[in-house]
């Protein structure tokens, strides 16, 4: 089973690393569902060379309809996502009507070329989820992340099963958002052939001097790593 980590911290993917997992969906901002990361941070993950790396291509949190400008600051995105060495992109668009935003997608797949392309977890607010599995694969996209059209993925255990057997021999259907330790083995046992999670635990903020306006919000900001003890449980556990 593949398992990916999706990581937006350069020891989070030596940890996912040294923890046996197979690739990393890059990202910034985790907290807000994941955003583009910046060339320079795509640059020290790629340089790294532990593990293949699949970028996130979205320029702002929210829905998925992207207006003309947003549009080509994600070919743009796209296009370094190649340059630098990337193996696969992440990334989705929608109408107005919440359906699949054929005509742009076809052109970021010309874009993206012969990288890996994944359609992320804008499937879980379509209206007509196999019709754009269908059309999915009509646009060759190699991959869908994807919760089952619930908050988590173990709510939508039941979509993902059915669009498993129905499309899985043209597509991969890759579980995501929950995943954790107590439950990847339900996902294996289901048949799944890849899992996505971030494996993250708090980080310490570090102290604040004396002297120092401690009533800032920033400074109290929760951050995470992805865990490379969490991970390597997970790990065990669906690929024994």
């Amino acid at each position: 089973m593949i398992v990916e980590v999706c990581s937006s911290s350069l020891e989070g993917i030596k940890n996912a690393s040294k923890a046996g997992a197979d690739r990393i969906e890059l990202c910034s901002a985790l907290e807000l569902g994941g955003v583009t990361p910046s060339r320079g941070f795509i640059e020290a993950a790629v340089g790294l060379t532990t593990l293949d790396i699949h970028c996130l291509i979205r320029p702002r949190a929210g829905h998925f309809t992207y207006s003309e400008d947003e549009s080509k600051i994600i070919e743009k995105d796209i296009i370094a996502a190649a340059e630098i060495g990337c193996k696969g992109v992440v990334l989705g668009a929608l109408t107005t009507e919440f359906t699949l935003d054929t005509k742009r997608l076809k052109h970021w797949k010309k874009l993206a070329d012969t990288m890996y392309l994944t359609f992320h977890r804008a499937m879980d607010v379509v209206v007509d989820p196999k019709t754009v599995i269908k059309q999915l694969i009509d646009l060759g996209f190699n991959c869908i992340l994807s919760s089952g059209q619930e908050e988590k993925a173990m709510d939508g255990l039941h979509n993902l099963n059915e669009w498993r057997e129905d499309f899985g021999k043209d597509i991969l259907i890759m579980p995501g958002s929950g995943i954790n330790k107590t439950n990847c083995e339900v996902f294996k046992a289901s048949g799944f052939s890849a899992l996505h999670l971030s494996g993250s635990k708090p980080q310490t903020l570090i102290p604040i001097p004396t002297g120092v306006n401690n009533t800032i919000s920033f400074l109290h900001q929760p951050l995470s790593v992805s865990d490379r003890q969490t991970i390597h449980e997970v790990v065990l556990k669906v690929k024994s």
